[in-house]
């Protein structure tokens, strides 16, 4: 558990002239190379030397490693052999966060200080051991702070995603129920004690997995953290729909409806939830969920915007005549030789052309992207009339669509290649042609390649493996369209599916705690991929004829696939529709309505000439 906290008013000793003074656990050191430092005494010596932190001293030895980086912070694991703590060292890298510190105490004070009030409160958390603030003239400077590392502990992101699943199936399942009940007791805990989280999420809370299937809960992360009375059922709802925002993509239902129960029944006694005393709770229980969804859209939209700043995630490029963006985990020197010519990958003697159109280019080769070397698509979107680069002055090119949406997907757990870079040619201040970089997909096919891979296998195994992959399908447009996004170019050779035909892996209901260890993002385990994302739109709101356009794009790829059949067609609809849960009106208006909108396309396109693939 976080160590307890004696709060005590400071008195006035020590020697040197004053500066140094007792307060309660910790000493007052008033100049330590330029900081003034809040230390446990036992810790001082280890800690700070003549001219300072120690930081750089345990950096080359190796001892330091840094855990965050960023423009506003760093934060460091140091590793002693009498101690393990974290060092997080918060900087003021602009004239806006300057002027903050004018009218408040630095952030490492407000952590510090909050860390005691809400041990204080009962509720279990970090245990700050020093705290270190640069003298200024004129407001807070730049500060330290020092926290004990919570042994055999890690953030609830990592643990759901790696240590749950590996219990084994019997276990797995007692534990996450166990999960979820303490994670709604903490919930109220928090509630109840007045302590409002405004970032709460799995990325800052910690659990502990003890021997004997025991858990701790411990909350981290504390500038974001509001103290006062006990919170009132809006305010309750608002954090609880941050919480729950992350859940529910990785949790079903039912551990959402066991959260729910559990919370409710520890809020009912309290001044500001009594009245859930006296009711059942489905009421706010749907309005919680109904409430989580409309959030989740809001966040999504905000989020789809960080892909066009430099962060940590992403880096803008520029080059002479070239500018775009980045992963911040590609190779450095890969991509200069893309910035200084982005066509020179279409001459080299690996690269591999896949396709060669009017309207783009398409190779692939090897490339070093986050340590490794991975075999990735390179597509080039050519100018097919004058009017492009000006349209481009009011509208994003193919390119940079395809660049956020690709992101944008794998933000809302929807699966697809994960673009690595984009760049676009500009002559006069007009965009002309257009660049993306993307992972390929390893082992994968699209769906016409899959069907005609199982014409050399029996009927029997070749119904039942179509009848999986269309259930795949189904639910993959279904949650896509539950996101409020349209693929104007929902076609087979869009879908992309595994050629392993040994597991259908659904990244919504495969293994909803699993997927990616290291990040907040949900990318589960799939084995079926959207593709080509230059035709996606966000919406506000998704109207029924846009689901129906998409799902006539997709219904007219298979109209001379003899081993599609009515019935399959049927299957799909009802799966998605998820035999009646989603989707207003019956299953037969929609089928009508898919028909006709599939016959207008086959008409449009018989008009122009263009063949339905």
């Amino acid at each position: 558990m976080a160590g307890t906290v004696r709060i005590i008013e400071p008195q006035v000793g020590g020697t040197d002239g004053g500066s140094v003074k007792t307060a309660g656990d910790f000493l007052h050191l008033e100049d330590r190379g330029g900081f003034r430092w809040q230390i446990k005494p036992s810790l001082a010596d280890l800690l700070l030397g003549p001219s300072g932190i120690r930081l750089p001293e345990w950096l080359r030895a190796g001892q330091a490693r840094i855990v965050k980086q960023g423009p506003h912070r760093n934060v460091y694991f140091v590793e002693l052999p009498e101690i393990c703590f974290y060092l997080k060292h918060n900087r003021l890298p602009d004239w806006p966060s300057w002027l903050r510190q004018l009218v408040r105490p630095s952030k490492a004070r407000m952590e510090f200080d909050r860390a005691r009030a809400v041990a204080a409160r009962g509720i279990a958390t970090f245990e700050p051991l020093a705290l270190g603030e640069e003298r200024t003239f004129l407001g807070a400077g730049e500060s330290f702070l020092v926290t004990r590392a919570l042994e055999d502990a890690e953030p609830l992101h990592r643990f759901v995603a790696g240590a749950l699943p590996a219990l084994g199936p019997a276990r797995c399942i007692r534990i996450r129920h166990q999960l979820t009940r303490e994670l709604a007791l903490l919930a109220a805990r928090l509630h109840d004690a007045g302590i409002c989280h405004n970032d709460l999420h799995a990325g800052n809370l910690l659990v502990r997995l003890w021997e004997d299937d025991r858990l701790d809960l411990y909350l981290i992360d504390l500038n974001a953290v509001h103290l006062g009375a006990p919170l009132t059922w809006p305010t309750s709802l608002d954090n609880l729909v941050m919480l729950n925002r992350w859940f529910v993509l990785r949790s079903s239902r039912a551990d959402r409806l066991r959260f729910w129960q559990t919370y409710r029944l520890a809020r009912a006694a309290g001044k500001g939830c009594a009245f859930l005393h006296t009711r059942a709770g489905f009421v706010e229980a749907d309005e919680l969920e109904r409430r989580t969804r409309a959030s989740s859209l809001e966040f999504w939209k905000h989020r789809d915007r960080r892909c066009l700043k430099s962060n940590r995630y992403y880096q803008r490029v520029r080059g002479d005549g070239v500018a775009g963006y980045a992963i911040t985990d590609l190779d450095q020197g890969a991509l200069e030789a893309l910035v200084a010519d982005p066509d020179v990958p279409f001459h080299w003697p690996e690269a591999r052309v896949l396709k060669d159109s009017r309207s783009c280019t398409v190779v692939e080769f090897d490339l070093v992207a986050g340590g490794q070397t991975r075999r990735v698509i390179y597509k080039r979107f050519k100018m097919t009339s004058w009017t492009d680069p000006w349209a481009a002055l009011v509208r994003h090119t193919p390119a940079l669509r395809s660049w956020i949406h690709g992101q944008g997907f794998r933000e809302r757990g929807l699966p697809t290649a994960r673009p690595l870079a984009v760049l676009e040619r500009s002559r006069l201040g007009l965009r002309r042609e257009g660049y993306l970089l993307t992972e390929k997909i390893a082992d994968a096919h699209d769906l016409h390649e899959f069907l005609a891979d199982l014409k050399r296998l029996p009927e029997s195994e070749r119904r039942r493996l179509v009848r999986r992959q269309i259930d795949l399908a189904a639910q993959v447009v279904r949650e896509m369209h539950s996101r409020c996004l349209s693929h104007r170019d929902l076609k087979a050779s869009n879908l992309l599916v595994s050629r392993d035909y040994s597991q259908f892996l659904s990244p919504f209901s495969s293994n909803p705690w699993g997927g990616e260890q290291n990040s907040l993002l949900p990318v589960f385990p799939t084995t079926i991929w959207l593709i080509d994302l230059v035709g996606v739109r966000r919406h506000r709101r998704l109207a029924r004829s846009r689901k129906v356009q998409n799902l006539a794009r997709l219904n007219a790829s298979f109209l001379q696939t003899s081993p599609i059949t009515r019935t399959d067609r049927l299957r799909f609809l009802r799966t998605y529709l998820d035999w009646g849960l989603y989707g207003a009106g019956d299953w037969k208006v929609w089928w009508k309505a898919v028909d006709r909108a599939t016959k207008a396309k086959v008409r449009k396109n018989e008009r122009s000439g263009r063949p339905l693939k």
